[in-house]
């Protein structure tokens, strides 16, 4: 299921361009460490069901995300505890005029790349996604379309092959299955890596807003200049790379991101590089090694292509990539430490005090262990607010929680107009 694009690119990569830079003041760890500890860090599910809000309507909540997905591809039918039938199949171009309304909301539609991506399962394939939440997701027909043009040439657009998990382009005119989602206009993850989207913290990293994890804007190799990035990135195999560590800014916990970290900086409305070059100035247009091995062969693993975009599994560990790393943001842990996730046939906004949330613009925020922020929810003219739901409960328009990493707060608002 190639397309031009990747076969371009594949061919690219094994055409011998990986060079063996000078090391900066990167170290590798002992051996010990990178066999014992750094591999288990990678036994974990990658979208556990703990993640998910069940609806009970045959759709779910991505509490990471704050997007709501149909349980059941189109074309199937959802049982109470199962998707049955046989999903319909669709070329791009029909597959992007779709609407639906189900489980009494409008809105439906087939997601963008950047997120339909997050529904990949690392640890799994055949399929490569939750299957408890998800269920009957084929291992035959699993490539699924995004909404996403690739723009890098406009025959193709992206998918998911939901298989392995693989992102790719592919063919407008071929013809596959959809999984629906909607989301607040505030929520939905966008195809670009804007500016706004990152913080600068002036010593040569950035903290991205939406997943609160703190980058490093060199890849390793290079120096920043204040400005910029200066001189050529070092490469590593596989096993090289997840044994790097590094003091860098006054932290010493970088770390090599794992695939869907690394996958989070995309730019998916360009190519050659496809990433923010505001940001990432100087970045190679080349794969950059993640910390994911991949389940199907200990032979690969994962790596995210910043000349095109694509996440895939085909380069064997020893071969030699550059790397970028990344550390968690001590007030927000790997995920922010409290979303808010408006949901409902109405409409209207969250604020929080102390500020923070601010749901309209602001719906993810970071507040210190243990804090109490209370949630004030305030519907539009045409709606009313009906009630609180997962880390905080009631039908007052006011609601405290006690903030811990992984707090998840929906405010439902509904029309009065009905």
């Amino acid at each position: 299921m190639n397309s031009k694009g990747e076969f371009f690119n594949v061919q690219f990569f094994l055409s011998g361009i990986w060079r063996r830079g000078k090391r900066r003041a990167v170290r590798p760890v002992a051996l010990l460490l990178l066999l014992s500890g750094a591999q288990a860090a990678f036994a974990f599910p990658t979208t556990p069901t703990g993640d998910f809000i069940d609806n009970k309507d045959g759709t779910v909540t991505h509490k990471t995300t704050g997007l709501t997905w149909m349980r059941c591809a189109l074309g199937q039918k959802w049982t109470g505890s199962s998707c049955s039938g046989t999903e319909s199949t669709y070329t791009y171009e029909q597959a992007v005029a779709l609407k639906r309304s189900f489980a009494g909301k409008s809105g439906w539609r087939l997601p963008n790349i950047a997120e339909l991506k997050t529904l990949v399962e690392l640890e799994n394939r055949k399929p490569a996604i939750n299957s408890t939440i998800f269920p009957t997701t084929t291992t035959t027909n699993s490539a699924f379309w995004s909404s996403s043009p690739y723009v890098g040439n406009t025959d193709f657009a992206w998918f998911v092959y939901f298989l392995n998990g693989n992102v790719y382009n592919y063919l407008r005119l071929n013809s596959l299955p959809v999984r629906l989602v909607r989301a607040s206009q505030s929520l939905a993850i966008g195809l670009s890596t804007p500016n706004k989207d990152f913080a600068d913290n002036k010593d040569g990293t950035v903290m991205h807003k939406r997943t609160g994890l703190v980058w490093q804007r060199c890849a390793v190799g290079q120096t920043w200049t204040g400005s910029s990035c200066s001189g050529s990135a070092d490469t590593y195999t596989y096993d090289e790379a997840i044994a790097l560590t590094d003091s860098f800014a006054g932290h010493s916990d970088w770390r090599v991101p794992n695939a869907n970290e690394l996958a989070s900086i995309v730019k998916y409305d360009a190519v050659y590089p496809a990433i923010n070059q505001d940001q990432f100035p100087n970045t190679p247009n080349n794969a950059f090694w993640s910390s994911s091995p991949y389940v199907g062969n200990a032979d690969y693993a994962w790596s995210v292509s910043f000349s095109s975009g694509y996440v895939y599994h085909y380069f064997n560990r020893n071969l030699n990539l550059p790397v970028r790393l990344v550390r968690a943001s001590q007030s927000l842990g790997y995920w922010p430490s409290l979303t808010v996730i408006k949901n409902g046939t109405g409409t209207g906004t969250v604020s929080s005090n102390p500020n923070g949330i601010s749901c309209g613009t602001t719906c993810i925020n970071g507040f210190s262990s243990g804090k109490k922020v209370t949630l004030n929810a305030m519907p539009d003219a045409d709606s009313v607010f009906v009630r609180w739901e997962g880390d905080c409960t009631g039908t007052k328009p006011s609601c405290t929680v006690t903030v811990k990493k992984g707090k998840y707060v929906t405010a439902v608002f509904e029309s009065a107009l009905n």
